[in-house]
């Protein structure tokens, strides 16, 4: 398995100040930026999200095994 002495850096996810009125109940919804696949800034953070995923997937020994 990879070595969790090393935690992991995750990319920074903005925070945006999205809240919506529903019926009088306010929801804050900070990460809504998120859920369009073809803004720049997300494939960005997707990106990098991959970037950490994939890197640390392909520390572990028995992986191809997995597949």
């Amino acid at each position: 398995m990879p070595s969790t002495s090393q935690p992991l850096n995750y990319p920074k996810s903005r925070k945006a100040d999205q809240v919506d009125d529903y019926h009088g109940t306010l929801v804050a919804d900070p990460y809504r930026w998120l859920e369009d696949p073809d803004s720049e800034e997300t494939k960005a953070w997707v990106e990098a999200q991959n970037q950490v995923t994939f890197g640390y997937l392909s520390e572990i020994p028995t992986r191809e095994t997995l597949k």
